[in-house]
């Protein structure tokens, strides 16, 4: 199918059927595409040609006595928009122009010998264009040869592989060149033999071989038209394939690491598990992904719970639907409420007009993480636990109950069973959730995963921060030795603290806190008088901070109890555990 609608004349010449012929002659010299239309309103019908003024003044009537009526082609050639290109061709070379119609048979305008010419030409060019691309943007030698095995084309990398000029073989013979040791043997000459693809080992002049492919190209007849030769560099095959064997040694190396280290990711964080202790949580983790029981991740806090959790859900069938988290410490309780369980428009004052979808909703299809679950107040564990009992939910000041088909996994750091014996959190919910319960170590007691953590965590700072920052072993050792009281968390946010203060790229004991290379007993716990190591003033009082806050978050449940213990304003509380990084949540 040809597309040659550009090429049409849209606004060919056009004169009325009655002019003199002799005038329409003195025309065609000058007319656009050497045609002229006849037209009846505006709608051409019929065309003048060099091909039919030439019939038409074959017969006998006399020139003046001819109009423009005479000289038109008859029958009036037509062609058709995605004609064949037989039908254009045979069409044109009868009579040198036609009318050109769209497919809804509307003429709009003429094609002509001349056209179809330019037409060929641009794809002619297009063609060798597109060749000479494909051919020389290879980093594979490509060669081409006729049926009789002349070198037609050939890329540059042919230069490179035999080390002689394009211009020295093009035109040449493959048995000329084999004579002459260019190549050998001629994988080309082979298959003209064969009248099949052939594959050799070719030797070079400096005794590097080369792997070619000839494969032939066929005639409707069955004879060859083109052989198309592709030749590779052995040495460099030969250069892969011992780089592939060392990257597979390499490979099965890390692979035993790794099922040792049973590492997991968590969106873009890897789960660090080297010790023992880890290592079995990983595996019942995954065991228990493969069913929807509820979970309850207990555990200190900053030791992971969250990335469990999260890690939970991508091992589980539901890994691409929601994973949906809320903190029932971080969040007020007059607020706790709609943000679970959402609320219908106009619901309460201050409501939202259009109402709002609670986060159990939201993570239908999915897990919800109910992270310091026994924040959530006794009223509030009453709702939720008709939610794990009947799969539904109902939207404060709604009337729509929502079926819910959903995964709940809840974490606390507080001892969830001595609540339970206070009244403090209720007992039929704590049953509910305690199905299958999970303790996360905390890192006192996976001392093996320190290492990995802190080239985990450091990795990730020095892209942060564009710096290639690392641990002396004399550091890496008193970070194994210290008890980490806030566990990851706290150790994620001293390593932070000391990749920006750190003067060098190598980091030494000497930019650690002095809690961890002197006396690993917290700041607070020192007695007046007690030998303390001089350093700067702002960083001991940075030190400190640390550690209250960390304390704090210890043992108050809010922002307002941690403000009331320190004696200062809540606002400054906030501010302080974001500047030291400190949160409730699971690690970052």
């Amino acid at each position: 199918m040809l597309n040659i609608k550009k090429y049409v004349i849209s606004d060919p010449q056009v004169v009325n059927d009655s002019v003199p012929a002799q005038k329409v002659i003195e025309l065609l010299h000058t007319a656009p595409g050497a045609v002229i239309c006849t037209a009846d309103k505006s709608v051409l019908n019929g065309i003048i040609s060099p091909f039919s003024l030439v019939k038409a003044l074959k017969r006998s009537k006399p020139l003046e006595e001819m109009t423009a009526k005479d000289l038109v082609a008859k029958p009036v050639p037509q062609i058709k928009e995605g004609s064949k290109w037989s039908v254009v061709y045979d069409n044109l070379l009868k009579s040198g122009a036609a009318l050109f119609k769209d497919v809804k048979g509307n003429t709009i305008g003429v094609i002509t010998l001349s056209s179809l010419y330019d037409y060929l030409i641009e794809n002619v060019n297009t063609l060798e264009r597109e060749l000479s691309a494909v051919i020389n943007f290879s980093s594979d030698e490509i060669l081409l040869a006729d049926g009789e095995g002349v070198i037609l084309r050939a890329n540059s990398q042919f230069e490179e592989h035999f080390g002689i000029k394009l211009s020295s073989v093009i035109g040449k013979t493959v048995e000329e060149l084999e004579a002459r040791k260019i190549f050998f043997p001629s994988v080309t000459k082979l298959v003209l033999n064969s009248q099949s693809t052939q594959t050799v080992i070719q030797s070079r002049r400096d005794g590097r071989k080369l792997l070619a492919t000839g494969t032939p190209a066929f005639n409707e007849d069955g004879s060859i038209f083109r052989v198309i030769v592709n030749t590779r560099d052995i040495t460099k095959l030969n250069k892969l394939k011992q780089q592939l064997e060392e990257t597979e040694l390499l490979k099965n190396r890390y692979r035993q690491e790794l099922v040792e280290l049973r590492q997991g990711y968590l969106e873009k964080t890897l789960i660090v598990a080297s010790s023992p202790a880890m290592t079995e949580l990983i595996k019942v983790a995954e065991k228990i992904a493969a069913v929807d029981s509820t979970v309850m991740l207990t555990g200190e806090s900053g030791v992971g719970k969250g990335m469990i959790a999260r890690y939970i859900h991508n091992c589980s069938p539901r890994r691409d639907k929601p994973f949906t988290v809320v903190n029932c410490g971080a969040i007020p309780e007059n607020l706790l409420e709609s943000e679970l369980f959402g609320y219908a428009g106009g619901a309460f004052t201050g409501a939202r007009r259009e109402g709002k979808i609670g986060k159990l909703e939201l993570a239908n299809e999915g897990t919800l993480f109910l992270d310091e679950i026994t924040e959530l107040p006794l009223i509030l564990q009453v709702k939720l636990l008709h939610v794990l009992q009947e799969g539904v939910v109902n939207p404060i000041g709604g009337s729509r109950e929502i079926k819910l088909n959903l995964r709940f996994i809840a974490a606390s750091n507080r001892d969830i069973a001595k609540l339970v014996e206070e009244g403090e959190f209720r007992e039929d919910l704590f049953f509910r959730l305690d199905v299958i319960p999970l303790e996360v170590p905390p890192l006192r007691e996976r001392r093996e995963d320190i290492r990995p953590l802190v080239d985990q965590i450091l990795e990730k700072l020095n892209v942060r921060y564009s710096q290639q920052k690392y641990f002396s072993e004399e550091a890496f050792s008193y970070l194994e030795q210290y008890r980490w009281p806030g566990n990851v968390r706290e150790l994620e946010n001293m390593i932070e603290r000391t990749v920006i203060v750190a003067d060098h790229d190598q980091i030494g004991s000497e930019y650690l806190p002095p809690h961890i290379t002197g006396d690993t007993r917290p700041v607070l716990s020192r007695h007046p008088g007690q030998n303390i190591e001089l350093q700067p003033l702002k960083k001991a009082r940075e030190a400190l901070e640390f550690e209250l806050f960390s304390e704090a978050l210890r043992t108050c449940k809010t922002t307002y109890e941690i403000a009331k213990a320190l004696q200062v304003d809540q606002s400054t509380v906030v501010r302080k555990l974001q500047k030291y990084n400190l949160t409730r949540d699971g690690m970052k």
